[in-house]
């Protein structure tokens, strides 16, 4: 088994807007209609209550219908399906919220007296910052929110710094406050990513060493059956220590008979390397040698769980035995150690589609009820493998019926 040590970058991004739609639906929400609440309460003398009362109710329902967008990209999971279009939308309804503040205090300084004004200005900056501890999981977000309202203010005060004796002091003050609020936004926003990321490992690693710890006994115990079928030379490859062909045939038989048993599934993958005469040809076959040992290396590492088995089938082709693993599981495994293969950047310069070494990986699944013999699943992995060759190396094919057509055509 191979850890993934970090958090997919796609994962995080939507880990965050998940975690930004939960924790920012209500607070944010809220933050805003106790704001609109507090301005109709500042200027209901100065403004006609009529007016105050229309301009609340468009807030609200742009607030609503906010709120319903969060919470039916909740429950459909849009963040996982369609991450990108969720962030713009999000970021739409920020600016627009943004807006409207910054708007309403623009027509306020026409309407009302000025020191209703500060206060007012006052109310906008509490309900900006009452909405950045919830809304920082996502930093554009807070960032459009408040460019949106603060930065137009800052700039019509700045603009109009004649008309009112404070406009100039209050312009700069205001944009001393969107550079204070962007610092520390950037700093909480790291640690929201910090803690995602966190909670991401802890929990990934969690789920794999229970899946360990759950089979320890029974691999102890293959491991003491290992030692004893290693000391006979016959059934060990001597360049990798895997084991040979004998191996394979051995451990199949007895593990379709168990799978026949317990009705349960078992998948095999075969593979080798990549345009592996042209290296040998290129570096040597001492080098080539110290390729297959270290593919080997990383086969053994992507197998940890007990009962599967890696052998060296011959020449360059490998065979990975996986008892109880569906197509899933075993495409899975197929992945990550490409993946691990391509990390080591095992130079290759006469490879046709890398610079470095890779792989083709032939993969197939014996289902429950299957009457095939070993024999069978060998001949299907191998047709898969020469699949996935012909589709381009480096690649991953399953068996199904449609192979063999192919492979007729």
């Amino acid at each position: 088994m191979i850890y993934q040590r970090h958090i997919p970058a796609e994962e995080l991004f939507a880990s965050q807007l998940e975690m930004l739609m939960l924790n920012g639906r209500i607070a944010t929400i809220s933050a805003n209609m106790l704001g609109v609440l507090a301005t109709i309460a500042l200027f209901w003398q100065f403004i006609p209550v009529t007016y105050l009362l229309l301009w609340a109710c468009l807030v609200l329902i742009m607030l609503l219908f906010r709120s319903l967008y969060m919470s039916n990209a909740l429950v459909e999971r849009r963040f996982l399906d369609r991450p990108r279009r969720v962030y713009w939308q999000l970021l739409l309804g920020a600016a627009v919220t943004g807006a409207v503040w910054s708007s309403a205090y623009v027509v306020a300084t026409y309407l009302v007296p000025e020191t209703l004004q500060y206060v007012f200005l006052l109310l906008i900056f509490m309900v900006i910052t009452l909405s950045m501890g919830v809304t920082l999981a996502l930093r554009e977000y807070f960032i459009a929110h408040l460019f949106t309202s603060l930065w137009p203010i800052a700039w019509w005060c700045l603009a109009h710094y004649w008309e009112q004796e404070h406009n100039l002091l209050v312009g700069l003050f205001t944009l001393g406050v969107c550079a204070v609020l962007l610092a520390v936004s950037n700093r909480v926003y790291l640690s929201f990513r910090s803690m995602i990321a966190l909670n991401w490992e802890r929990e990934t690693m969690a789920r794999e060493l229970g899946d360990i710890t759950s089979s320890l006994r029974d691999r102890n115990r293959q491991l003491r059956d290992a030692r004893r079928q290693l000391t006979d030379l016959a059934n060990v490859d001597e360049l990798t220590g895997l084991g040979n062909r004998r191996v394979v045939n051995k451990v199949l038989r007895e593990e379709i008979n168990r799978a026949r048993r317990n009705n349960s599934q078992l998948s095999v993958v075969m593979l080798d390397v990549d345009y592996f005469k042209n290296y040998n040809d290129t570096y040597g076959h001492p080098a080539g040698d110290v390729v297959l040992q270290k593919l080997a290396d990383l086969m053994q590492r992507a197998t940890a769980r007990a009962g599967e088995v890696v052998a060296r089938y011959g020449g360059e082709e490998f065979i990975i035995i996986l008892p109880g693993a569906n197509e899933h599981a075993v495409l899975r495994t197929a992945e990550r150690l490409k993946d691990t293969v391509l990390e080591e950047r095992i130079e290759h310069s006469t490879s046709q589609i890398a610079q470095c070494i890779t792989i083709s990986q032939g993969v197939v699944t014996l289902h429950p009820g299957s009457q095939l013999e070993p024999a069978d699943l060998i001949i299907m992995a191998d047709r898969a493998l020469y699949q996935a060759k012909d589709a381009g190396r480096n690649a991953i094919a399953h068996y199904t019926p449609e192979t063999d057509d192919a492979r007729a055509g």
